[in-house]
């Protein structure tokens, strides 16, 4: 207990001492607004925002702690903008927060409330020394709520604000009616409403809202590529798309969770995961046995291979109508949607980035749909996602550069948020 402690304490004080200036020298840039890196440049990061970007001789250096980078690589941080919150522990979510910063992530999207977001929002606010992404957080709506006027759906979404939530995640919903309302109260209060694709259930069936519908109201974003892959009417989809891109909607497609649920790279492809070839024993060694686990409980080897054989299609389905997203050039955002063995808490964004170059999606567009991409989401394009002077020092360095092989993803050396440097090392002793 007193070890665990002193480790605690040592973080805390790692992570505020390291709240000071500092310049950055000799560093190769990827700042995202192009897909060009540039050379050997000084970054000066001061109270906590990218005030100077040019030769070191052009800064001002006062008294800023000088790191040399030579050979390394400075980008935005990653934002995983698809993250379910564990239970009321406390230490998982101090695990699942402190295992973001280190994969890099210095943004995160909450997209669950198992563990109340008002009070992690509050218990952040009050603690500075807890070690953190910047948080944006949600409030679900789901079909429990059968009925409400207007009036009552604006009074939900004012108290909504009033709580400091950042946006609505449309878990699901009870009726096109009740759609209707959420979208238009969203629209009058200008709140964000994202998530799964509207559906409900009437007279013991599924129904779907229409999609030309759902992408005309201002739904943000669509998680796990919803409603696209319903579509089977091949010029329906294309104008779906197209209508994608016309209206902005963006896609969150978490293609690791379809890979993972329906068994894709069983059972001998999932050990080829960038995350097991990159990470510690410590956080992987108990992954082959808890996969086998898994598996057994779920029915054993056949049913998992039923599974696939069965669901493939549907994730064939998915690849089909992200790569036709990426090719009509419609908005993306990377989120880890990470749920057992295989999926390890935080760093799983790496496996999501690396499936999109998989199945044919260039690096750059991979990388600004994980930065520069996320800030436009929130609308809060000129504050962070991209390396630019006026910007808040939301960045990782790497030793290896991203742009020509995704996998470098994983050389993170040190993530940098508001100012603050924290070392991966640091965090997974």
């Amino acid at each position: 207990m007193k070890h665990l402690l002193l480790t605690v304490l040592l973080l805390r004080s790692f992570w505020l001492i390291q709240a000071q200036d500092v310049i950055i020298k000799n560093v190769n840039i990827i700042s995202m607004t192009t897909d060009q890196k540039v050379k050997r440049k000084s970054v000066l990061i001061k109270s906590g925002k990218i005030e100077k970007i040019g030769s070191l001789r052009s800064i001002k250096r006062s008294a800023a702690k000088i790191i040399d980078a030579e050979g390394q690589y400075l980008m935005p941080g990653l934002a995983d903008m698809h993250v379910h919150l564990p239970g009321n522990e406390n230490e998982e979510i101090n695990h699942l927060l402190e295992s973001s910063v280190a994969a890099g992530v210095t943004h995160i999207r909450v997209m669950n409330n198992k563990y109340s977001q008002v009070a992690l929002k509050n218990d952040l606010a009050n603690d500075k020394s807890r070690i953190a992404p910047i948080m944006h957080y949600s409030h679900l709506i789901k079909r429990s709520l059968k009925k409400a006027s207007a009036m009552q759906m604006d009074s939900i979404l004012t108290s909504v604000k009033k709580q400091g939530l950042d946006f609505i995640k449309l878990y699901s919903i009870a009726s096109e009616d009740l759609y209707d309302k959420l979208m238009a109260s969203a629209k009058k209060q200008g709140m964000i409403v994202c998530g799964h694709y509207p559906r409900y259930v009437k007279d013991k069936r599924w129904n779907f809202v229409e999609i030309e519908k759902v992408l005309q109201s201002e739904l943000r974003s669509i998680e796990h590529l919803g409603g696209y892959t319903s579509i089977k009417n091949e010029s329906r989809l294309i104008n779906a798309i197209e209508l994608t891109k016309e209206k902005g909607v963006y896609n969150c497609p978490t293609l690791d969770w379809a890979i993972m649920k329906y068994h894709v790279q069983y059972p001998n492809e999932v050990k080829n995961r960038l995350t097991n070839k990159s990470l510690s024993k410590k956080i992987t060694g108990d992954w082959p046995e808890a996969y086998t686990r898994q598996i057994d409980e779920a029915g054993g080897e056949q049913h998992a291979l039923e599974v696939r054989q069965n669901r493939l299609p549907v994730y064939e389905k998915k690849v089909k109508v992200l790569k036709l997203l990426y090719e009509y050039e419609c908005p993306l955002l990377v989120g880890s949607d990470a749920d057992g063995p295989y999926q390890a808490v935080g760093y799983n964004i790496w496996e999501e980035m690396k499936d999109w170059s998989n199945v044919g999606i260039d690096n750059y567009t991979i990388l600004k749909s994980a930065t520069r991409n996320a800030a436009a989401f929130f609308k809060e394009e000129a504050n962070w996602g991209t390396v630019e002077e006026g910007k808040f020092a939301d960045l990782i360095l790497l030793d290896k550069n991203p742009l020509e092989n995704i996998d470098n993803i994983s050389t993170i050396r040190t993530t940098i948020i508001r100012g603050r440097l924290i070392n991966p090392k640091e965090l997974l002793r």
